[in-house]
């Protein structure tokens, strides 16, 4: 039986036997009016007088906008916005603004079935999920995209070929990679403003937009304000103030728009100012929401009425609760907490389900509208109207903490009891044996019917308590469970000492506390990004009162944590990603990351999970090793510690008293002696029982890890005094070393271990506490990350363990590679571990990083004048190298990514110089030296000057991976670009390695991509090397027009190209002759009669016209140039919308344009020029192309894998020609 089912049969046919004293006070605690209400909300007094929505509209409105009512549509958005979709977005925004206003028609028809659709479904399917994938997909939104826009030349040109160039610059950075995937945004504009639309799905649509793009919330609000400013229409001036109403509840405006918006408020009308003015202070509070506005919500707003919801307990009664828009899960425990009386709420949870469906709200930041609002669209997905969506509420225990104590609350504990009973009866809960059913079964009915136990009592008991899977089989099972519960019930203590039923309830509870931990577990969705490697990385967190577990979808566990192993939690949160960031670090220094939609939430679980552990503790591990003469001269009972050494307290001490006496003296146990210690010297373990030796041990060798005494250097006196080191600029640049972390920061610390207090500027193997610049104290994201970029530099130089996974160089190099003030201390970081670095291996693990910095980014002025000493007065013969590279990058430019696998592996291996295979497509392999600042045109150069190739136009690098192969564009750096692609391998690709540049191989191919002004004959090595194998494959593939006699002296032309004059191959006709002819020809004779016609045609070739391979090779070209489609790509694709063309057709695009052709006839059906392609569209299985303006336009839309081709060929043609005018 599922959860949900059990859930929902739990509050079904509630028995009449309660506790009653604990359902009185569950009577008595409600309100007068059976409702509990929302607590009045303190209002921020501020006057916003000063900011009226005129002078806003002045100030920051377009040119020629006005800030009053209108029913025209907006020729450009109110406010500026960088993006042109955001354009876009905001004008289709203000028609359905207008159209939700009643102060314009409805559109006129539907599209739903227009084929010409981005995805399939309509936007009626659900709004703001049509609306999700499209902003999430936009690859126009982004800075990157507008920076490699700005790049191209004139704007005005860019923004009429804004669809042509948006997938083409380069296939294969992060921002671009989407574009395989992306539909026409602007279709689906087109298609929502075509179609009808009811008022909630208007609603979804323009209250989505301000959830999902917290740039457009501004323009939103000011285009509702600008509606209601003058507007002479009562029925519109309603509707736009319950709009307005609406959007304030789901999101806020800016703080550069917040007091005028206000102060709009304060002077609207009364009816509705003071009612939005509330929920615009609610929504600031408590944040924005997820999800657009239910059903429920916009009834409550049309007559400014409150929300009142039934929420479901455990014993079977309800609560009236009422809410807002911006309600909490929180809260609402809260207000339900206070309204009974319950004092221990901790674990206690709301819970929404619908169907066979439940979600938990936990008791954190969660709105309980969105919860509703994702059932109301749940049920509209199904075929449901959303006012019928059959959802309820319930609050349960959820979690048990770790010092669960049932005799705090008696309340928390009946609700709790009434949870476990009804979830057994249900099969929510299973129990290990019919024993332990028996157990809980006679305790309840202590508990409900006390010390006597009646026949007729029983009978009636049984169907009630006992799992009723057990119950199937009729009589023989009840009697079989009567007698069970009886024998228990008789022999049970609690009967013979006749002991209180209170103690019974707290028992049952006890048991399933201790039973089911997982059951009663807060479970958070998460992806792990970084860290240690978990068989899947889509994985489920669970928390609850014995550990943190990592749980796969079926429920089985990954990994375990207990809290005295965690030493850290933080959650950070991008503005510009709607998934937060969740870390959790461990002694062993197993740190993870993860994404999580809840990462703040679970961060705060884990942080007062710990917290009150350690408050609770009565264990502490020392950190240091204590010499009781030196730490306590005047006590006589001085503990001798050391590292590792396990102490638990005594005399009723805690930790939480150590905590708030770190100056004190406390009395405690270490190996069997008992002594006085100071708190300086311990750390408080996370833990209520005694540590496991495993626990023990884990701190045992983490200590170990920081050795006490300095090794003795490799290096005289001498030599190190003429070694350039940092010691003088870090006494002006780097920050202070007593220095114990970051202060105010979001993370939570919650181990401090002490290191030794070496310079900061030589060599350790101590984890930095904070960055060494001084400039990057106060940026918090920045300060993460230099600390992380040197405990990864510590991993990879061995300086500390690592495990048995090898460290990814991209975690020490990609910061500084995405943030240019962190490339001052990478380098101050690997000059700080190569300054008297004792070990001979972290010390050229520790030059492999500097050979690869140099090669990758450089630093600033200041530091580069360092960076040049250090290396100059330094003997390594990477040194010299390292300095060599740090020049040429300043000359040639930052690279992009990180150092590609092969870099790394090279330098490892001391090789200096790296060759690469390239491919050529007559089979021939050439090796190629690359370095680092190597760039796609720079090898093409150097491949045409080897095989002496006359003119390079139109010739192509082409990385191959697997069955796709993608075009290297000439200006990228060839390692930089691999790197981008093994990216969008990892995001579209499935794969079970950790490392995918390692185990993905790739190929490096030299061809012909673009056939421009091809002349054969002209160029013997462009012909043999790459036009004849090129083509031939098109030949054969049946591709081109041509009669049964050409198609003999062509066939005898590739085999004398392939084999010359040896006719031994000719002797296995059905061997060889597809490798001849195309297939379509093969079937109209018999194999032995082309046979015979092509070796007579093989012989006259020899003997009358002296062919040998190249001659034959180029002869064949000669033949083949005379097609009209000669040089052309060919795609077979499928097509679905037009009629007057066979369902299959061949693409060819060449020099002249796109050119559409009958597979059987090859006669050329369409042809377009250039110029006449409008915008076109590229997916993985789809690719749809407009020709002419939008007047006469007509659309192609096919079915095909290699989309991404034809799209990057068009590109390739037009931006060729482009260049060239």
């Amino acid at each position: 039986m599922c959860l949900c089912t059990a859930l929902c049969l739990c509050f079904v046919g509630c028995t009449s036997n309660r506790v009653k004293s604990l359902k009185k006070t569950l009577e008595t605690n409600s309100s007068t009016g059976g409702t509990i209400r929302l607590p009045k909300t303190k209002v921020p007094d501020i006057d916003a007088s000063e900011y009226s929505f005129a002078k806003f509209a002045a100030t920051y409105f377009n040119s020629g906008v006005t800030g009053h009512y209108s029913k025209k549509p907006l020729k450009k958005s109110l406010l500026d916005h960088d993006l042109p979709l955001d354009e876009i977005a905001s004008q289709s925004i203000w028609i359905m603004i207008l159209r939700f206003m009643g102060d314009m028609a409805e559109a006129r028809y539907s599209e739903d079935g227009d084929d010409d659709a981005p995805t399939g479904g309509t936007v009626k399917a659900n709004v703001m999920q049509r609306l999700t994938q499209t902003l999430s997909r936009s690859t126009v939104q982004s800075k990157e995209f507008q920076e490699a826009l700005a790049t191209m030349g004139d704007q005005e040109q860019h923004r009429r070929l804004i669809r042509k160039t948006l997938k083409r610059k380069t296939k294969l950075p992060d921002i671009l990679r989407k574009a395989l995937d992306n539909t026409n945004e602007i279709e689906y504009y087109h298609q929502v403003l075509n179609t009808r639309m009811s008022n909630l799905e208007k609603l979804h649509f323009i209250i989505g937009h301000g959830i999902l793009r917290p740039n457009l919330r501004d323009e939103i609000l000011a285009q509702i304000c600008k509606q209601l400013t003058n507007n002479p229409y009562r029925t519109s001036f309603a509707k736009g103030w319950i709009l307005l109403s609406l959007c304030v509840g789901c999101f806020p405006p800016s703080a550069k728009f917040v007091n005028f918006l206000k102060c709009f408020l304060q002077h609207g009308p009364e009816l509705y100012g003071p009612y939005c003015e509330n929920r615009l202070n609610r929504t600031l509070q408590n944040g924005p929401r997820t999800q657009p506005p239910s059903w429920l919500e916009l009834q409550s707003t049309r007559n400014k009425s409150t929300i009142t919801l039934d929420i479901y307990l455990m014993d079977g009664s309800t609560k009236k609760l009422q809410i807002d828009s911006a309600s909490t899960a929180a809260e609402a425990i809260q207000q339900l907490s206070a309204n009974m009386g319950l004092i221990d709420n901790f674990g206690f949870s709301l819970v929404i389900s619908i169907a066979d469906k439940i979600m938990s709200l936990g008791n954190g930041s969660e709105h309980i509208m969105d919860a509703i609002s994702n059932c109301e669209q749940y049920a509209k997905e199904q075929g449901q109207n959303e006012r019928k969506a059959l959802w309820k509420l319930y609050f349960r225990k959820e979690m048990f903490s770790s010092w669960y104590d049932p005799r705090q609350d008696k309340l928390a504990a009946y609700l709790v009891y009434k949870q476990i009973c009804r979830g057994l009866n249900f099969g929510e809960y299973r129990c290990r044996s019919e024993k332990d059913i028996a157990m809980i079964c006679a305790l309840q009915y202590y508990a409900e019917h006390g010390d006597e136990m009646k026949d007729e009592i029983l009978r009636e008991f049984i169907p009630q308590s006992v799992p009723k899977e057990l119950l199937i089989s009729g009589d023989e099972s009840t009697q079989k469970w009567t007698q069970l519960i009886r024998e228990t019930y008789r022999k049970h203590e609690y009967v013979k000492l006749k002991t209180p039923k209170q103690t019974a309830i707290e028992d049952i509870c006890l048991y399933a506390h201790l039973t089911w931990p997982m059951l009663f577990s807060r479970f958070y969705e998460a992806v792990r990004v970084d860290g240690p490697q978990l068989q899947i990385d889509q994985i489920v967190i669970a928390v609850n009162s014995n550990a943190v577990y990592f749980v796969d979808e079926m429920e089985q566990i990954l990994a375990e944590l207990s809290y005295a192993e965690i030493t850290k939690v933080a959650s950070k949160s991008d503005e510009s990603n709607p998934v937060d960031t969740f870390l959790l670090e461990t002694v062993q220094n197993e740190n993870f990351t993860f994404k999580c939609y809840e990462a703040k939430d679970v961060e705060r679980l884990i942080s007062y999970m710990i917290d009150n552990l350690k408050k609770r503790s009565r264990y502490c591990i020392a950190v240091d090793k204590v010499n009781p003469a030196d730490e306590l001269p005047n006590s006589e009972k001085g503990l001798a510690l050391k590292k590792g050494d396990l102490v638990e307290l005594t005399n009723g001490v805690t930790g939480g008293q150590i905590m708030e006496n770190e100056n004190g003296i406390f009395s405690g146990v270490c190996n069997h002696i008992e002594g006085e210690f100071s708190p300086k010297a311990v750390v408080i373990l996370a833990c209520l029982t005694k540590p496991t030796e495993r626990i023990l041990k884990i701190y045992r060798e983490m200590f170990e890890s920081v050795p006490n005494k300095p090794i003795r250097s490799k290096y005289n006196t001498i030599q190190r005094r003429k070694m350039h080191n940092l010691s003088k600029f870090a006494a002006e640049h780097f920050r202070s070393n007593n220095l114990s972390g970051r202060r105010g920061s979001t993370s939570s610390s919650l181990h401090a271990i002490r290191s030794d207090s070496d310079d900061l500027w030589r060599h350790s193997r101590a984890l930095l506490k904070a960055p060494l610049l001084k400039h990057l104290q106060q940026d918090y994201e920045l300060f993460d990350m230099a600390v992380t970029m040197f405990q990864n530099i510590l991993k990879y130089m061995g300086d500390v363990p690592s495990g048995k996974q090898q460290i990814n160089t991209d975690l020490i190099f990609q910061p500084a590679v995405q943030h240019a003030p962190l490339r001052d201390e990478l380098y101050c970081q690997i000059m700080k571990q190569l300054t008297d670095n004792p070990g001979n291996y972290s010390e050229e693990r520790g030059w492999d990083l500097m050979y690869l910095a140099t090669g990758v980014t450089y630093p600033s002025a200041m530091v580069m004048k360092e960076l040049a000493e250090f290396l100059k007065t330094r003997t390594h013969v990477l040194a010299t190298e390292s300095f060599k590279r740090v020049k040429r990058t300043l000359s040639n430019g930052l690279r992009k990514h990180p150092p590609y696998i092969i870099e790394v592996e090279g330098i490892q291996n001391r090789f200096m110089h790296i060759y690469h295979k390239i491919y050529f497509p007559d089979n021939t392999v050439e090796a190629f030296e690359i370095e680092s600042f190597t760039r796609g045109r720079d090898l093409i150069q150097a491949i045409g000057k080897r095989l002496q190739l006359k003119n390079l136009d139109g010739f192509s690098l082409f990385v191959k991976v697997g069955d796709r192969v993608f075009s290297l564009p000439e200006n990228e750096l060839i390692f930089d670009f691999v790197t981008e692609l093994m990216q969008w391998i990892v995001q579209n690709i499935p794969s079970r390695s950790v490392d995918v540049q390692k185990s993905t191989p790739y190929l490096l191919y030299f061809m012909k991509k673009l056939w421009l002004s091809t002349a054969t004959g002209k160029d013997a090595n462009a012909d043999v090397i790459f036009h004849f194998p090129q083509e031939v494959p098109k030949y054969l593939a049946g591709y081109y027009k041509i009669s049964k006699e050409q198609a003999v002296t062509l066939a005898s032309l590739i085999y004398i190209a392939e084999h010359g004059e040896n006719l031994l191959a000719l002797q296995r006709p059905n061997e060889i002759l597809p490798f001849l002819l195309p297939e379509e020809y093969i079937k109209q004779r018999k194999s032995q009669d082309w046979k015979t016609q092509i070796a007579a045609e093989i012989k006259d070739l020899l003997l009358q016209d002296g062919a040998n391979e190249t001659s034959a090779a180029q002869k064949f070209l000669a033949i083949l140039s005379e097609q009209q489609m000669f040089g052309s790509t060919f795609f077979v694709v499928q097509q679905s919308n037009d009629d007057s063309l066979p369902p299959t057709i061949l693409l060819a695009i060449n020099r002249k344009g796109f050119h559409v052709i009958d597979p059987i006839t090859k006669d050329i059906l369409l042809s377009y020029g250039y110029g006449d392609l409008s915008f076109w569209s590229s997916g993985n299985t789809y690719f749809h192309i407009r020709f002419g303006n939008m007047i006469g336009a007509s659309k192609l839309l096919c079915s095909t894998n290699l989309g991404y081709k034809i799209d990057d060929l068009l590109s390739s043609y037009i931006k060729y020609f482009n260049e060239s005018r």
